[in-house]
């Protein structure tokens, strides 16, 4: 069982740059959709807790992500 566990450890994938880009791309629209609604909702009077609690689960990751992006976009211009 070690070996099998430590053959499936050195296993390194490589992902390409267009595989990221389009990963980028989708977090992206994904982001401007879910602030969109974020923001449609606030004024509406359907906003309650849940509602900004759920909004919040969905834009905070995805705001990290397009930070990551942002990361490495800069770090392969330089």
């Amino acid at each position: 069982m070690f070996t099998v566990i430590s053959s499936l450890s050195n296993v390194q994938m490589q992902v390409s740059p267009q595989i990221l880009e389009q990963g980028g791309a989708l977090a992206t629209i994904s982001l401007i959709i879910s602030s969109s609604i974020a923001l449609l909702l606030v004024d509406s009077e359907y906003w309650n807790k849940w509602i900004s609690s759920t909004t919040d689960m969905c834009t905070y990751p995805l705001l990290v992500v397009f930070a990551i992006i942002v990361i490495f976009k800069v770090i392969m211009i330089l």
